[in-house]
């Protein structure tokens, strides 16, 4: 076993150990464990484009096996224990027929929150944690009440983004609204950036955990004789390399009617010249704006928006960085839910733009997706969930690295089946 992986199982180790620890001076009934999770079992069909999972440039999380397939998509437990009133933790273990590992650990942290006694308060959180970016993933197991694939936005936070730090947050109560500050200085997620440059937005609902390793496409920069030969087929990206402290601030406005707006600004000042195992940290910053509402007729509305760029192997006196990618997507969705069903529609638009003038990949893409889904709830402990989703890009890097055409319209259709214990 990596020492990466130990160091993330002990993660979650800790927060229950913690929980035990604190018996002596735990308030009656503390500490306590409670445990909840999910299974998703799925059929897909698909058309011939093969997915980023193995190793394509496709944007679906399937593609390219076989027309119709059945997988275990997911398998996720939830550990919650409680400490004291004001401290408890939180574990997510999955497990699914993709990832690396048989178990992985997607967050565990500890999580501070005292009850405020006036208007004001703080709460704050330590361990391995998902940037308070998504609007959309707020079911079990950060999962998407909507639809059964996520954003292209929120798709990318689930495969490349993950803080192992510490994360503050101050806030402000009124009658109707609250009003919070928040910042977070974290490690172990230098190569965030990678397969934007390289691959390129996806739209799926594939969370990597904490030990994964994702495919990355066998682009012309990454083979033998490419100026970036040295990356390995894949990346692993909740490692540190450079040693240095990344973070985010942000802030959030909730309005008991008006719903919430959040924004939020994110920096890895990385040492883009460290490569360590293959991997290269990316020097990584972005900008997030999100805002959920309810609209008349109780119709559900998420706006999400997301710009930035990253950057790798900066070399002294050139005009350019080896790879200098700009990224910019935007989506909107609208649904309604009533009695036990829900019906969803996002539509979307992702680019990603080659900054870069002196080496020989091309990193351009644009694309939109649209995904239609319907929910039905048979009991309060399941879902059912069907998902339509088309996706359009144009890559030139398609042409240039596989000799495929540099447009692709790919098409998914999904039948999810979600259990709750």
């Amino acid at each position: 076993m990596s020492r990466r992986l130990k160091r993330y199982i002990g993660l979650a180790a800790l927060t229950l150990i913690m929980g035990s620890a604190a018996t002596a001076r735990a308030e009656e009934d503390l500490p306590a464990l409670s445990a909840k999770g999910l299974i998703d079992v799925r059929l897909a069909a698909t058309d011939n484009t093969v997915s980023w999972e193995n190793k394509g440039l496709g944007k679906t999380r399937y593609g390219g096996e076989a027309d119709v397939i059945a997988r275990l998509a997911e398998a996720s437990l939830i550990l919650q224990p409680k400490i004291t009133w004001n401290l408890s933790g939180f574990v997510h273990l999955t497990t699914n027929t993709q990832q690396k590992h048989a178990i992985d650990v997607v967050e565990a942290f500890v999580s501070y929150k005292p009850a405020p006694t006036g208007r004001f308060g703080v709460r704050a959180k330590a361990g391995a944690y998902f940037p308070p970016i998504s609007l959309e993933n707020t079911g079990l197991a950060w999962t998407s009440p909507y639809t059964i694939s996520s954003s292209a936005i929120n798709s990318w936070v689930g495969e490349e983004l993950r803080s192992v730090g510490a994360e503050v947050t101050a806030f402000a109560r009124g009658e109707d609204m609250t009003f919070s500050l928040l910042g977070s200085g974290f490690y172990f997620n230098d190569p965030a950036g990678t397969v934007l440059a390289w691959r390129g937005w996806a739209v799926h609902d594939r969370e990597a955990g904490l030990a994964e390793r994702l495919a990355l496409p066998f682009v012309r920069i990454t083979r033998p004789g490419g100026r970036l030969f040295r990356q390995a087929p894949h990346i692993e990206p909740f490692t540190e390399l450079d040693e240095r402290m990344a973070y985010y601030i942000g802030a959030r406005l909730e309005h008991a009617d008006w719903g919430e707006l959040r924004a939020m600004y994110y920096s890895n000042p990385a040492d883009d010249r460290e490569l360590t195992n293959g991997q290269w940290p990316w020097d990584t910053s972005f900008t997030s704006v999100g805002l959920k509402t309810v609209l008349p007729g109780d119709i559900d509305f998420i706006a999400q928006f997301m710009d930035g760029s990253t950057t790798v192997v900066t070399v002294p006196g050139a005009l350019s960085p080896v790879v200098d990618t700009a990224f910019t997507s935007v989506f909107l969705l609208l649904s309604h839910e009533w009695d036990r069903h829900r019906v969803s529609a996002r539509l979307e638009y992702f680019e990603t733009r080659d900054d870069d003038v002196l080496f020989p990949d091309n990193n351009n893409e644009t694309g939109n997706a649209l995904t239609l889904a319907y929910v039905l709830r048979p009991a309060d402990n399941q879902r059912l969930t069907f998902e339509y989703l088309h996706v359009h890009s144009k890559r030139l890097e398609r042409s240039l690295s596989f000799g495929l055409p540099a447009k692709a319209g790919e098409d998914q259709f999904q039948i999810s089946y979600r259990f709750f214990f």
